[in-house]
């Protein structure tokens, strides 16, 4: 169970804002805003809270022991909201994320081995590559002057490491240019948060133009992702041994369902572009929220570019692991930025059986919100200060901070994310200065599937010698294997 100790309260004891007959509190909800209101409503309400929209009540938990005791007793006391696994098999996606039961335990394993930190050393070279693509192709932002939509050059740094490493393919968005795949994974998943957030699947009767969009949309990722799957069948077949030592986790698939059917076609497809979206929108939002708080704050900018100068010297992007393991300031940039923009500022869960959340009952199937972000703020403070995760004393525990999960569920692809995040991150820091275009609108927290920094656009200036590190030529090209 969830509670340490028996409910002495039930849903009707809790505090919550009063809705409208019907409606419920639907009406205050914004689509891609609901985060910050359910936050807002916490600090009225406290951090357990009832609230209806529309037919539905929703228990929603801000607090720290409370949420991790319901993470650790995943999955067998809680899963994943039914709607997101319904949302996840209609668009074709149903993979290690959306799995529940028997079904992940299975398929986790793959999962937890193509992505844990020995492969992903040994594979560095891959992520070495992107990071010299992703400096080539700021370097030119840099000399037109214009600001930019850094978001963009992330997302396509994201998407070639992880086509790489995941399925031995080398798309090369940052130096081809965005491409089909790249803008059908980025509407695709803007659509796939607008499914899981929206009260009433309306999509089941009526197509809107945005619906064709996107069935259009998934028909060419699938092209592309059988693409992906048939060179992993070639590659096996003329490579044996791969069955035994698969290189990437699309191989370790194909090979799991050639030894013993464990994975279907299906499954393989949904866990392909599962990988495809996770290790796309994740980091590169983390990334951005990131870089737009070293754009806000000078004096720490010039401290993280001074350590990265320091580290890389006179090679312009991490040549290993362990250099990027050097950047401790930059990590705690990283760390911090993604403790007050997790891109994941809410899940929503619901308990297989009637139980106790933070000494509340809670009937089987209730609807449960737990406000990840508002805790990470809450359990270490809501100001921006790196310092922090290098103070033995106020560094967050792992219970304080739930960016990547807690439990058994916890995020597989972290390993990557901190590496992909922090490689990048050493790299911009060496050789540019960000500054904050604020000639638009300001920059505000748009939530999709995952948070969004809406509006950011930077300009980016090389650092000039004595400054941060010394110039350096547009390289030499290099290609992922």
């Amino acid at each position: 169970m969830a509670g340490s100790t028996p409910a002495k309260r039930t849903i009707r004891d809790l505090p919550g804002p009063r809705g409208l007959p019907l409606l419920g509190s639907l009406h205050r909800l914004g689509l891609h805003d609901a985060h910050q209101t359910l936050e807002k409503w916490c600090e009225r309400y406290g951090p357990l809270y009832t609230f209806r929209a529309g037919p539905r009540r929703f228990v929603v938990v801000a607090d720290r022991e409370a949420a991790n005791a319901l993470l650790r007793d995943r999955p067998q006391g809680f899963r994943r909201q039914r709607e997101v696994e319904t949302v996840f098999r209609d668009l074709g996606f149903h993979g290690v994320f959306s799995f529940e039961g028997e079904d992940w335990r299975r398929q986790r394993r793959l999962a937890v081995t193509a992505l844990n930190s020995n492969r992903l050393h040994s594979h560095f070279h891959i992520i070495r590559t992107a990071a010299e693509r992703l400096r080539r192709r700021l370097q030119v932002a840099a000399r037109d002057g214009q600001p930019i939509e850094i978001q963009r050059e992330l997302t396509s740094y994201a998407v070639d490491i992880t086509t790489a490493l995941a399925f031995g393919v080398d798309v090369n968005t940052l130096e081809r240019g965005e491409d089909e795949l790249q803008r059908n994974i980025q509407f695709a998943f803007e659509m796939l948060g607008r499914r899981v957030l929206f009260p009433i699947p309306y999509w089941r009767w009526i197509q809107l133009p945005a619906d064709r969009r996107l069935k259009r949309a998934l028909s060419s990722l699938e092209v592309a992702v059988g693409e992906f799957i048939e060179q992993a069948r070639r590659q096996l077949e003329q490579h044996p041994e791969r069955h035994e030592e698969p290189t990437n986790f699309l191989e370790a698939m194909l090979a799991a369902q050639a030894t013993d059917g464990s994975f279907s076609d299906e499954e393989i497809l949904g866990n392909t572009l599962t990988l495809l979206f996770a290790g796309e929108d994740t980091t590169a939002h983390s990334l951005a929220w990131t870089l737009w708080y070293l754009a806000k704050e000078p004096e720490i900018q010039e401290r993280w570019a001074g350590e990265a100068t320091q580290v890389l010297g006179d090679d312009p992007v991490p040549t290993d692991h362990e250099m990027v393991g050097r950047m401790r300031y930059g990590d705690a940039v990283l760390r911090e930025s993604m403790r007050l923009k997790a891109v994941a500022p809410a899940s929503m869960y619901e308990p297989l059986a009637d139980t106790d959340v933070g000494g509340v009952r809670i009937p089987a199937g209730t609807s449960i919100v737990i406000l990840a972000r508002h805790i990470n703020r809450e359990s270490s403070g809501p100001e921006f200060d790196p310092d922090r995760w290098l103070d033995s004393d106020r560094i967050p525990d792992q219970q304080s901070f739930l960016t990547f999960g807690a439990g058994p569920r916890f995020c597989p692809g972290r390993n990557l994310a901190m590496l992909e995040a922090n490689c990048a991150l050493a790299a911009i820091g060496r050789d540019f200065e960000l500054e904050l275009d604020e000639s638009g609108r300001s920059v505000e927290e748009f939530l999709g599937f995952v948070m969004v920094p809406r509006g950011l656009k930077v300009r980016l200036r090389e650092r000039v010698p004595g400054k941060g590190s010394t110039p350096t030529g547009p390289g030499v090209g290099a290609t992922i294997s």
